[in-house]
């Protein structure tokens, strides 16, 4: 006789779902008796998400009558208000977490389409009073603290569909029941979770940013006219807090700091044990697993950090206040501090996708604040001065300065940053503009509006310019098709011109002066054969940001400035029979002929027009809120799948891993 094996012991509520998945009708003859029992049990988070997976979207659609009344049942006991009783407060918690599961899944599924969804989950004919009354009641909960957290998930999840926002229908729900004061209330209440407040402030930006340029979006309107102090103030310390916990993920990759301590170590080191100690220290960043899920899942928070940048003339203000404060009382956590340096970070490690799209989106936060009057203002105060961290991580980094400084220079060097570390055969010409025209304000502004010299490493600032400019010309052949190409040379020219015609206005010295003309003088072969290709090319496309043309008249003094030293050079290396110049000799050479060179004016270096997201700007956005969406799903679901349970002995709801 065979032996049977043990049986295998079966959840209840796993047993209950996979009937109803199955066509099962027993709920049916007493509705109220069933769900009441379905929903106290907790809800099999990796057994449902598995189930609906391999379930085909033909058998969904046969069973769509009982995922009708699972729907029906889920929206009765979120609907419920705020109660004493530890088993409704159960029940409700499980459907949320249970309808939050099931349209995940069913948005994941390829074959569903929206319509499909829809008509699996409520009918064609019963939609918008239920998803209307769904959106409702979500308000609700969100109100309420206890049940706060589960009703966010399932709200980030209804908006995200299938993390293409603005293809997800559901979202004009919540465009008919705003629930933009409910997030006004959650993020001025004390003691809200860190991750509530991330969660209310990723689900406003992924409303707000839905169809925005299309439709009257009663979100995008709150986050850009918010005038309550209290919430701006709280959004400026949540993203205050955030960056250093993110930049820290790029540190345990490698941590280079430097100190009095870890020098003195390392040297000790090396001195007794040689060379071969030091192997440990030469960390490959790039091939490391931690690196895989960089930058951080949060970095979809940025998105709204933008549209409040951007939109928000009162955020603004809250930034710069807490920004004084912190200044005033020597405190850490700066906000801006804390995000130039993190982007000094994100820009060392920008390595695929997704780290491709956030520098482009700092960068556009960057654009916004240096053409912001009140940020500069704020800048250029000396008491602003400030000892920010940057990355340090890969081969020859900046200058290391250790003392107070200006956020002018923090923010020219994450820009060097950006341009040293992201040279590649498929240069990104656009975010390259970008963090030119971000130069270009700053130097427009020292220029305009300051009295003081800036002291700063402007050989570095130079020879990168010059190095970018030089492999611009190596792959002249494959950029100059591209359609940004001529709004690119025109935004690095800019920063050419405006130097040499005004940079007696913020140079600190003639030593900077003198070292911006050495550099030029060493890429004139670069710039020749750029102006000759640029003389060459008559037709030119009006750039879709409005930024000026580029010209052939650009490279005039440019010309005049290699026409003027370069004979002079030659001469003296022909009279004394030299092959090669030092770099002494050409600066000595400059020193002696500087008062004879003369410049033309470049009117158009004194103007620009202002940042605007739209047109240019607006398939880069959908991109942005997609990326934005995903990454914030995995942030949820990094946080751990967990099951409200119901601890009968102490009468209380917990949630369990």
């Amino acid at each position: 006789m065979q032996k049977r094996g043990p049986m295998k012991w079966k959840e209840k509520s796993v047993e209950l779902t996979e009937n109803l998945f199955k066509g099962d009708k027993s709920h049916v003859t007493d509705p109220i008796r069933f769900w009441d029992a379905y929903f106290m049990l907790p809800v099999n988070v990796s057994f449902l998400n598995n189930l609906l997976q391999t379930t085909s979207e033909e058998t969904l659609l046969d069973v769509k009558d009982n995922l009708h009344q699972l729907f029906e049942a889920s929206l009765g006991y979120i609907k419920q208000h705020s109660t004493a009783d530890v088993h409704d407060r159960a029940r409700q918690l499980h459907a949320m977490e249970l309808l939050a599961c099931l349209v995940r899944q069913l948005f994941l599924k390829k074959r569903l389409s929206h319509f499909n969804i829809i008509q699996l989950l409520t009918g064609l004919d019963h939609a918008n009073t239920m998803f209307g009354s769904l959106v409702q009641a979500i308000g609700e909960r969100l109100l309420d603290p206890a049940s706060r957290s589960q009703a966010l998930k399932l709200a980030i999840i209804l908006s995200a569909g299938n993390d293409n926002v603005n293809q997800n229908h559901l979202n004009g729900y919540f465009m008919q029941n705003d629930l933009s004061d409910t997030f006004i209330q959650i993020l001025v209440v004390k003691d809200v979770a860190q991750n509530e407040l991330l969660d209310t402030v990723a689900l406003w930006g992924m409303l707000a940013n839905y169809s925005k340029s299309e439709i009257r979006n009663p979100y995008s309107t709150r986050l850009s006219r918010c005038k309550d102090t209290r919430v701006l103030e709280a959004l400026v310390m949540l993203y205050a807090n955030l960056l250093p916990s993110m930049t820290s993920r790029y540190i345990e990759l490698k941590d280079d700091e430097q100190t009095v301590t870890k020098s003195i170590v390392s040297y000790m080191t090396s001195w007794f044990s040689g060379p071969a100690s030091n192997s440990s220290a030469a960390i490959d960043i790039d091939n490391l697993e931690s690196a895989a899920n960089l930058p951080p899942y949060e970095s979809a928070l940025f998105l709204v950090l933008y549209d409040l940048i951007s939109s928000n003339p009162h955020f603004i203000t809250a930034l710069l206040h807490i920004c004084t404060l912190h200044s005033e009382e020597k405190q850490d956590n700066n906000p801006l501090a804390e995000l130039i340096s993190y982007s000094s970070y994100l820009f060392q490690h920008n390595r695929n996708s997704r780290s491709y799209i956030y520098t482009r989106l700092i960068l556009l936060i960057l654009l916004c604040l240096c053409e912001n009057y009140s940020v500069l203002k704020y800048i250029a105060k000396e008491e602003t001065q400030i000892n920010v961290r940057l990355c340090r991580q890969r081969p020859t980094p900046l200058p290391l300065v250790k003392k107070p400084r200006s956020l002018f220079c923090v923010i020219l060097d994450v820009l060097l940053i950006f341009l040293k570390y992201n040279i590649r055969k498929k240069l990104d010409l656009v975010t390259y503009k970008v963090a030119f025209f971000i130069m270009h304000r700053i130097l427009l502004y020292l220029k305009n509006y300051t009295q003081e010299r800036l002291e700063y490493h402007w050989s570095e600032l130079w020879s990168t310019l010059t190095a970018t400019l030089h492999f611009t010309v190596s792959h002249l052949e494959e950029l100059k098709t591209r359609d940004d190409f001529d709004a690119y040379i025109s935004s690095m020219m800019n920063i050419f011109n405006l130097s040499l015609s005004h940079g007696e206005e913020f140079l600190p010295d003639v030593l900077s002066y003198d070292t911006l003309y050495y550099e030029i003088i060493r890429a004139s072969d670069d710039f020749m054969v750029l102006a000759k290709h640029v003389s060459r090319t008559t037709t030119r496309k009006s750039p879709p940001d409005r930024s000026p043309t580029l010209a052939y008249s650009d490279f005039e003094n440019i010309k005049m400035v290699c026409n003027h030293f370069n004979p002079v050079l030659e001469e003296w290396q022909s009279s004394n029979g030299r092959t090669f110049l030092t770099p002494e000799k050409v600066m000595a050479v400059i020193k002696d002929n500087y008062d004879t060179l003369e410049l033309s004016p470049v009117e158009k270096v004194e103007r620009y027009t202002s940042y605007t997201e739209l047109p240019a700007e607006m398939a880069f956005f959908r991109q942005v809120l997609r990326m934005a969406t995903t990454d914030y799903i995995a942030c949820i679901t990094d946080r751990g799948d967990q099951s409200v349970v119901v601890d009968q002995e102490n009468s209380k709801v917990t949630a369990s891993s």
